[in-house]
């Protein structure tokens, strides 16, 4: 489903050069739950943003169900990424002045295939499934953190993407909400067959992983299955 080649970012700082990636080639199977894991600036968040085409490598290639999604424009990519992908990030991100039900709707709006009808019954099914259908109405600081980003996750899986992506999602939260979120991704990965591809520092996250690539320096240092390296 990804494929990616020799891919390097390179940001420059005055006349300092730093490699937050730095040569990764990287194969990602339908329906894997990927985790990606390494120290604070390994290059986790840097190459997560290069597959969600939220930045733009300096060099290399993606390709995402057989598109070279370098070769996109700018419109094709806010395309790309409304129809094929969501996103879940650790600060939730949800508009504060909006219901938990118009947060969740919101990326479905966006799509000119969908009716109003259609929008919100998307909308009321995904709540169902994160057990929020009684919070529908309540603005997001009623809420607590876990419930948050339950509802970030609402609104990344309301179009029903090809890949979810999901960086650093229980950074904010405790122990116990942490795997109430992760929980709810193994279902989601179990039950639709869901692309998964999420960052993380906590070692004991790998448990819910198919398989853990390894970053330190922007390379990959391991790539293997529950934490062993191949």
């Amino acid at each position: 489903m990804i494929i990616i080649e020799n891919l390097k970012k390179i940001y420059r700082m005055g006349d300092v050069e730093v490699n937050a990636l730095d040569g990764v080639t990287l194969d990602i199977a339908k329906g894997e739950f990927l985790g990606i894991m390494g120290a604070s600036g390994s290059g986790k968040t840097t190459l997560l943003h290069m597959l969600g085409l939220l930045d733009e490598p300096t060099s290399g290639k993606i390709t995402i169900d057989g598109v070279d999604v370098g070769r996109l424009n700018d419109y094709e990519k806010t395309q790309f990424r409304l129809y094929k992908l969501g996103y879940v990030f650790q600060d939730y991100a949800l508009v504060p002045d909006l219901t938990v039900m118009e947060n969740v709707s919101l990326p479905a709006m966006l799509r000119l295939d969908r009716t109003e009808e259609q929008t919100h019954a998307g909308s009321f099914e995904v709540l169902q499934k994160i057990g929020l259908c009684d919070r529908r109405d309540h603005l997001p600081r009623e809420l607590s953190g876990g419930q948050q980003q339950r509802v970030s996750i609402a609104r990344a899986m309301v179009n029903k993407p090809d890949i979810l992506f999901a960086d650093e999602p229980c950074a904010n939260l405790d122990s116990e909400n942490s795997r109430l979120v992760l929980d709810l991704f193994k279902e989601i990965n179990e039950e639709f067959h869901q692309t998964i591809v999420m960052v993380s520092h906590e070692d004991w996250h790998k448990d819910y992983f198919h398989r853990i690539i390894r970053l330190k320096d922007g390379k990959i240092i391991s790539d293997g299955s529950n934490g062993q390296s191949a």
